[in-house]
């Protein structure tokens, strides 16, 4: 469902180079991608940025407020750009933004659940994931019913198969 949706804006996961083919964790994303080099420079540095701030090796919950201060000044300065195309620029962008976050959430939920060898920290861990994503500070009906659902639901399932 959520793919369905990323595919009607256009279709975003790893920091591409300028011009560099880039995986989607979505197939359904790849539109965006393909896109995202037709927008304006603001929004195709600042998802460079983004991405490659998701690729830190530190804990998703720690860098989620960097994540969210990163974005705005994004979305600020590439509303304050002249247009690159005739394309849906922030859309295209926002696109690319949630499908590389989805793929953050899902790697890191496998890699907690990979390390915790009987612990038990994976669950607090996971939980603190769950609490950190929801309380992302972004609305719209599209995020509230589609996008962070998908997001969360990596985390809800790897918490149901727990013991």
């Amino acid at each position: 469902m959520l793919g369905a949706l990323w595919s009607l804006l256009s279709g975003c996961s790893r920091s591409p180079a300028p011009g560099a083919a880039v995986t989607p964790f979505n197939p359904n994303a790849a539109g965006c991608y393909q896109r995202l080099e037709k927008v304006n420079p603001a929004f195709q540095q600042g998802y460079r940025d983004l991405a490659a701030l998701l690729a830190q090796p530190a804990p998703l919950v720690s860098l989620l407020p960097g994540v969210v201060a990163a974005h705005e000044r994004v979305l600020q300065a590439g509303r304050a750009a002249p247009p690159g195309s005739r394309l849906p620029e922030e859309d295209v962008y926002v696109c690319c933004l949630r499908d590389t976050l989805e793929g953050r959430v899902a790697r890191e939920v496998k890699a907690l659940v990979d390390a915790d060898a009987g612990t038990g920290d994976a669950r607090a861990r996971l939980e603190a994931l769950l609490a950190a994503l929801h309380g992302l500070p972004w609305s719209g009906p599209k995020w509230t019913d589609h996008e962070r659902p998908a997001l969360e639901k990596h985390v809800r399932d790897a918490l149901a198969a727990l013991p």
